[in-house]
């Protein structure tokens, strides 16, 4: 620039710059914030920064790991933030807003497992260490006992299962997340002004099925398949010894056999049930059946058969 001489006051032209009429360069309005400069709430919450992990509270890595699935939604997120106990006829005997930004306060546990959800996503957002997921376990443990079983050797509390944590938080959510639909019109319109639930609207999935007597006796006693649609929450990846990848597991599941009352032979008979995914949610869970109950030592095995899955699923 000093090899060029420009004197004082001299206008220059800049390539890019905004044409006669355009946008004027201004200072910036708000002061430029570096990150040593924040808060960690503030730095948590800048983009690219390290998203929170969850602490192990002894054997709740079941746990941490449902409720970190759970966090990837971010409209499951923004629904969070604006619930409120009393809105759903709700009550919560203690909240997490009250007890400090990351303070645990004393141990009790809110009766709202939606609300205590919410506060542990608040929370996490604030920081980029480990949290403990105290006052949500609390919580947890308040609504379902199973869930505080102590180990058989007295030290602790016993290993869970992630899809049974799963659903029953998922249960939860959809008896207390309810939104609204800007979007239905007419009957569904009407419906939706008292709330639909936020599992139904993004991860509820339908499927067409049919059901077939496997008698030939009740075929030719002109017993016809029976169709009708259910609803779904997740898919279940059967495995038997001879599954290798996920979408064999699934097709597995698709076709299953069950006992009930033929009309037609009037006694119990097996059935075929044949389901089709009519429906896809925009969420998708996909629960591996890993165990089963085992007759000859009767208790819970677990199969620890090797099953691939693919980064994307075509559910085509």
């Amino acid at each position: 620039m000093l090899k060029l001489a420009i004197k004082p006051g001299q206008t220059l032209m800049m390539m890019g710059t905004p044409s006669e009429g355009g946008a004027v360069f201004e200072r910036p309005k708000e002061k430029i914030r570096f990150l040593e400069d924040m808060t960690e709430a503030e730095a948590a919450q800048v983009e690219g920064a390290t998203p929170a992990g969850l602490q192990n509270l002894g054997n709740t890595c079941y746990l941490n790991s449902t409720l970190q699935t759970l966090r990837a939604i971010p409209e499951l997120q923004q629904e969070l933030l604006q619930y409120s106990e009393s809105a759903n006829g709700s009550s919560s005997s203690s909240s997490l807003g009250n007890l400090g930004q990351f303070g645990l306060g004393g141990l009790g546990a809110s009766s709202d497992l939606t609300a205590s959800l919410r506060d542990l996503y608040k929370q996490m957002s604030e920081t980029q260490d480990g949290f403990p997921p105290l006052m949500f376990l609390n919580s947890l443990r308040t609504a379902f006992p199973q869930f505080a079983q102590k180990a058989k050797d007295g030290h602790g509390y016993a290993q869970q299962d992630a899809e049974e944590v799963w659903s029953q938080i998922v249960s939860q959510l959809r008896q207390k997340l309810k939104i609204k639909d800007t979007e239905a019109t007419g009957e569904s319109a009407a419906h939706q002004a008292s709330g639909m639930s936020f599992i139904d609207k993004y991860m509820a999935g339908t499927f067409e099925t049919e059901m077939t007597c496997d008698e030939p006796a009740a075929v030719e006693a002109g017993e016809e398949p029976v169709k009708g649609t259910d609803p779904f929450y997740k898919l279940d990846c059967n495995i038997r010894g001879d599954t290798n990848h996920m979408r064999d597991g699934i097709m597995i599941s698709l076709n299953e056999k069950i006992e009930k009352n033929s009309p037609t032979l009037g006694r119990d008979a097996v059935y075929t049930k044949t389901s089709r995914i009519s429906r896809l949610p925009k969420y998708l869970p996909v629960h591996f059946v890993r165990f089963f109950w085992k007759r000859e030592v009767n208790k819970k095995a677990k199969i620890m058969r090797k099953v691939t899955f693919p980064a994307e699923l075509d559910a085509i």
